[in-house]
This record gives C-alpha cells, structure tokens and sequence, in this order.
C-alpha cells in the first residue's frame, strides 16, 4: 500500500495487512517497517473472552500506542469481494475486492481510540462499460467476551474507472472510542470488516437517453 491510499495527515503508526496471505492479517513489514504485529507481553494472563479480574487490570494507564497491543483486521468469510453481474465471469459488471487492512489503536486514558483502514481495487468485469461506482463495506468491532458487536457501521467506498479498467479505493474510519481495561487489546476485541452483500452496488453513471432505453425494448 502506498503512503497515498493513508493520507500523511491521519499520522498512523499503521500496521498493513495482506487479505490474500491469511484470515487474521500478519503484519507486512515491507509496506509498514515502522511497524509490527509481534505480540507484546500481556498485562493480563486471562483468556480470551475471560472477564479482567480486578488484580490483572493494568496498574498503570499507557502513555502511547506502542503500549498496546491492538487486534488485527480479519476479513468476514465470503465477504472479501463484492460482484455485480451474472454468475458466469462474461457476465459480470463489475467487482470490488479488499486487498489491504490496517488498523490503529491510541490509548485515552481509560479509553483508547482505534482506527481501521481497508483499501482495494474496482474492476470492471466483460459485460461491463468504465464509469464511477461504490459499494458498501462494514466495519464491525466485537467484545471478546459475548462476541457481540462493541460497534458496527456500514460506509461507502467509492471507485471511477475514468475509463479504464480499474481504480483503487481506499477508506478510513473515524476514531472508534471503546473501553480500556488492558493493555492486550486483542484479547478483548475482534475488527472485522467485509462488504456487506445483502444490498447492492451503488453505480453512478448517466442514466440512458430515453430513444435508446426506447430502442432497447424492442
């Protein structure tokens, strides 16, 4: 991922992760060196899941993100594409994929402030003509102790082909603010994000003249 698709303003310690090299994102040193997915000692030697006991909550507020130990990015199971079109490849319109996740965490005090990123590419399919188009994609972050959504929002990614074949999207969420009790945050939460197929692709293109939605029926 290039230093484009995170603007420099955002000031993320990202660390990248690759939807094609595993379900629960290993770190990609060659695109974030700054960066690392190593696991740091946990503060608490609790499950996952397992409720903080009061003597292994941390016993001192961290004071950066390096102190945490922030969960990585998974990819929900068939939800990593997006295809508009028939079954068949010479019927599809068009496709959006993820390719890329990346994730921040920042402690607050007794919160900390955690930002996702996903980018990917738009590509149009055989039956398909060049144009802008947008898709929904959720992100959903769980508690690890009942699995249940902590947050949970559906955006909109958007691609323009600017007849081509292809275009790269790319988005990043506003800060999640979310509870603080250790610093093995991954033990505690889940991200995981996908499109979400159960509503169709947005597609933003003029719409046909009316002669020749007229000449089409016939």
């Amino acid at each position: 991922m290039t230093a484009s698709v995170f603007p420099k303003n955002l000031r993320f310690a990202l660390v990248f992760c690759g939807v094609g090299l595993c379900g629960a994102c290993s770190s990609l040193e060659s695109l974030a060196p700054w960066s690392s997915n190593d696991r740091k000692p946990a503060v608490s030697a609790a499950k996952p899941g397992d409720k903080v006991p009061e003597s292994e909550k941390i016993a001192r507020l961290p004071m950066s993100a390096e102190d945490l130990d922030c969960p990585t990015v998974e990819v929900r199971d068939a939800a990593a594409s997006l295809r508009v079109g028939g079954e068949e490849n010479a019927s599809v319109r068009y496709q959006f994929d993820i390719e890329q996740t990346a994730r921040q965490c920042d402690p607050q005090g007794d919160q900390f402030r955690l930002k996702v990123g996903v980018s990917g590419h738009l590509k149009i399919g055989p039956a398909g003509s060049p144009g802008a188009y947008s898709a929904p994609l959720q992100i959903t972050v769980r508690r690890g102790t009942d699995e249940k959504p902590a947050y949970s929002k559906t955006y909109k990614v958007e691609a323009n082909t600017a007849g081509g074949a292809e275009a790269a999207f790319d988005l990043v969420s506003e800060p999640i603010v979310l509870p603080l009790t250790r610093t093995n945050l991954a033990d505690d939460y889940a991200i995981v994000v996908g499109f979400d197929t159960g509503h169709a692709a947005e597609v933003k293109r003029p719409h046909k003249p009316r002669h020749a939605q007229a000449s089409d029926a016939h």
